[in-house]
């Protein structure tokens, strides 16, 4: 099987409506990681591509936060993504590695030919240990 979408023939990330244990608190967690990382509204709004009214908004819980800006947040507070979410260890991988440091570096890729190229080399790393596995 192939896996050769392009990642810019991804379609983007919609607003999500939050399971209601996350929904209610991820606005003032958003706001708690913004204020102790010391970035004003104007940074924020400027890290995201958005007015600073907007992050107000965002952080009130007037507008919910798209959850494909979720990872600029993090990174701009220097925080990991489940703490916004208040998930805790759940987006850890099977060895405790932290997926959210991962996305991070993804990210931090700007050629999007390099991000095709890993994201191939990912998939064919994890076919190849699922038929390891399988062999056993």
């Amino acid at each position: 099987m192939s896996h050769s979408t392009a990642l810019t023939d991804v379609e983007p990330l919609r607003p999500i409506a939050l399971a209601p244990s996350l929904g209610g608190p991820i606005h003032r967690r958003l706001r708690q990681a913004r204020v102790d990382a010391g970035v004003t509204l104007a940074q924020m709004g400027q890290a995201l591509g958005v007015s600073p009214q907007q992050i107000q908004k965002y952080e009130t819980g007037q507008n919910r936060l798209c959850a494909s800006r979720l990872p600029a947040w993090a990174v701009t507070c220097g925080v990991a993504v489940d703490d916004l979410l208040g998930q805790g260890d759940l987006l850890q991988g099977a060895r405790g590695e932290r997926v959210d440091s991962l996305v991070h570096a993804f990210n931090a890729i700007a050629n999007a030919g390099v991000r095709r190229a890993l994201v191939e080399t990912a998939r064919a790393l994890a076919d190849a240990d699922r038929q390891r596995r399988a062999g056993r």
